[in-house]
């Protein structure tokens, strides 16, 4: 790979947009208020890596690695040091995997990335599994994540613990039956807590094979997305939902107190 490096230079973050193949997800950003200070006190230790954009109104540059910099800066209201450089959409995925393996992400954002570059015809995966440096198989159990349905990873809420190779078992068990779908649902919170791809089915399985099915009511919003579901002791809502739960005890007292 080659680079064209132009310089280092401090650049106003606010004329920066995230790449389309960036593969943080948000859940990942941590504690941002944190690094701005951090920042502020030390300087700013690595800089991120952005790449001219052409005929934008908006934005100068885009981030091929360094998201959690940017938003920290941006945060802070701080000039950013980075690094320019002119290159392709292929170099760019090389310059953010490489730059990654610096840092503790989960395989569910990589994995969704490396789909998304596959996807648009950026690299293949055989490309992809020579750049990350892993067997085309390990490749595979990536690329799993984004073929597993959204509303089995919006009852998760919190993929970060998830491996490629559960991710694989999931896409695997999710495709035999709607039953099999319901039943990942339910062990929603396993799978959230780093389930391995066995001990997934054996959940599954049991769930699928007990005399008295386990009875999964979802509540779904008329978009599709699933927001919780009634378990036997009362309703379970997803992670990712912010509930302002005075308002609804608030509802709650309401509909019951007439009961």
């Amino acid at each position: 790979m080659s680079l064209r490096v132009m310089e280092i230079i401090k650049i106003d973050p606010s004329l920066c947009t995230r790449w389309k193949y960036a593969d943080r997800n948000s859940f990942e950003f941590g504690d941002i208020n944190l690094l701005a200070e951090d920042i502020k006190r030390n300087g700013q230790i690595n800089p991120i890596y952005v790449r001219p954009i052409k005929d934008d109104s908006k934005f100068k540059y885009e981030v091929i690695a360094g998201s959690r910099r940017l938003q920290a800066c941006l945060t802070a209201n701080l000039p950013i040091d980075a690094i320019v450089v002119e290159t392709s959409d292929a170099e760019a995925a090389t310059i953010q995997i490489k730059e990654n393996e610096k840092l503790a992400l989960s395989e569910y954002s990589k994995g969704l990335s490396y789909a998304k570059l596959q996807r648009d015809g950026k690299l293949t995966q055989e490309q992809l599994a020579e750049i990350v440096g892993c067997s085309r198989k390990k490749m595979q159990n990536y690329l799993a994540f984004a073929k597993i349905d959204q509303d089995i990873w919006d009852a998760v809420s919190n993929m970060g613990r998830v491996s490629a190779r559960a991710a694989e078992t999931i896409l695997a068990l999710s495709k035999k039956s709607p039953a099999h779908k319901k039943a990942i649902i339910e062990i929603a919170e396993d799978i959230k807590k780093g389930a391995g791809s066995v001990h997934i089915e054996k959940l599954v399985n049991k769930i699928i094979n007990t005399k008295e099915p386990v009875k999964q009511e979802l509540i779904t919003l008329p978009s599709g997305k699933v927001i919780g579901s009634w378990k036997k002791d009362g309703i379970v809502f997803s992670g990712n939902l912010n509930i302002d739960k005075e308002k609804i005890s608030n509802l709650l007292v309401e509909f019951f107190k007439d009961k």
